[in-house]
């Protein structure tokens, strides 16, 4: 279950820094772009289906702030990095 994981959530990464681009952005670039694809795009999609499913907010504020978390700390990275 944990390789897996990890080789979905190296994928997304890698992902993000395509869209991203490449370049010597300053790290407020990289955590901006994080913010926009946890919460614009990951979190929302949870959303509409959480809503379709009407499953409890609670839950959604879990699982869509886990991915905040997660694609803000992927632009924390790679804007450390480059």
């Amino acid at each position: 279950m944990y390789g897996v994981s990890f080789i979905m959530a190296w994928i997304a990464a890698h992902a993000f820094a395509i869209v991203v681009g490449h370049g010597p952005f300053p790290l407020l670039h990289w955590l901006h772009h994080g913010f926009v694809r946890g919460f614009g795009i990951a979190a929302m999609i949870l959303a509409i289906n959480y809503h379709s499913a009407n499953k409890p907010v609670p839950l959604l504020l879990i699982d869509g702030g886990y991915h905040l978390v997660q694609f803000c700390l992927y632009g924390l990275i790679l804007g450390l990095w480059h």
